[in-house]
């Protein structure tokens, strides 16, 4: 009898760590995105939540955080415990130029995150609507230097690579505009179709739709090169202004990510990235994953590409 009640209670307690480990992975992984519902940054976290879920087995949840031009999403994450549960999805904006931008900024880009994996590249687009008659870049600088037009561009928040591109056209073209920061590209969107707001700076994937519709009209994109999806549409480089940004988003957990957590979420997310292409051509992005260490080089990179442009434009940090 003794004999027996020991084997069943080694039994049980043999039992118990399958039991624990079956339960952590049943829980569910929260993806956190620090702009407003229906931008291309919160379509791509669906996106990637839906596809991560078929081979991690574990629901993936988005987690929306707007305000801040993006800030809270990282604010967050840096506080998580870092057991996986817990990512962000961002743009390059919050990685690579707000520590030049922002004097109060509560997390370190490079010390408080661990790279999971490059998702997509967006290219940026300039946006007009029916508040103006212009179909190119030169038709709409010319329209906005009439003072009686009271020009004025939107953008996802203070701040963010839009603003600042915003800022940067107005400075290489000696254009005076109002910028008008929103909760998210998707809100800017509403006011160029209403007429409300003559010029919108966001991410292409943003304006692709509406511009398919002809509800609006993408006058020139940022990238190095035209995007594929919109190949008629000329580069502000080739409407003639010296203004290239090649934007990025990318999965980042907080930092002390144990290496098994690390190579399950970056396998999953890479299969991802391969499982979502229609979704990328349909919305004018590409699929481009890059490895953890691929993505903290580039990182890197472009964040010291940034210092010497915002100090060269004057920009002055809002905080």
């Amino acid at each position: 009898m003794r004999r027996r009640l020991f084997t069943q209670s080694l039994a049980a307690g043999l039992a118990l760590p399958q039991v624990s480990s079956l339960w952590a992975q049943s829980q569910t992984i929260k993806l956190v995105v620090g702009f407003a519902a229906g931008g291309s940054v919160d379509l791509t976290a669906r996106a990637m939540a839906e596809s991560m879920r078929e081979t991690l087995g574990r629901s993936v949840l988005v987690e929306n955080r707007p305000g801040a031009s993006g800030r809270f999403a990282p604010e967050t994450i840096r506080q998580a415990r870092p057991d996986g549960d817990t990512l962000m999805l961002v743009p390059h904006g919050p990685m690579t130029l707000f520590q030049w931008l922002h004097l109060q900024l509560r997390y370190d880009a490079v010390k408080d995150f661990t790279p999971i994996g490059r998702v997509c590249v967006v290219d940026y687009a300039l946006t007009t609507g029916p508040a103006t008659p212009a179909k190119t870049v030169g038709e709409y600088l010319q329209w906005a230097q009439n003072p009686a037009h009271k020009a004025a561009y939107g953008s996802p928040g203070a701040g963010t690579i839009p603003h600042f591109i915003g800022q940067g056209l107005m400075q290489k073209t000696r254009t005076d505009m109002v910028h008008v920061p929103y909760k998210g590209s998707a809100l800017t969107m509403v006011d160029l179709m209403a007429g409300n707001l003559s010029l919108g700076v966001s991410p292409l994937p943003d304006a692709v739709e509406h511009h398919r519709n002809g509800r609006v009209r993408v006058l020139a994109t940022t990238g190095s090169q035209r995007n594929p999806v919109l190949p008629e549409i000329p580069t502000l480089r080739e409407s003639g202004i010296d203004l290239v940004v090649d934007g990025w988003y990318g999965i980042y957990g907080p930092a002390g990510m144990a290496d098994a957590s690390l190579q399950s979420l970056t396998r999953a997310l890479e299969m991802a990235v391969t499982r979502q292409a229609d979704f990328f051509t349909k919305n004018a992005m590409r699929g481009a994953y890059l490895r953890p260490d691929a993505l903290a080089q580039l990182q890197r990179a472009e964040a010291a590409q940034w210092e010497p442009w915002v100090k060269a434009s004057g920009f002055k940090a809002e905080d």
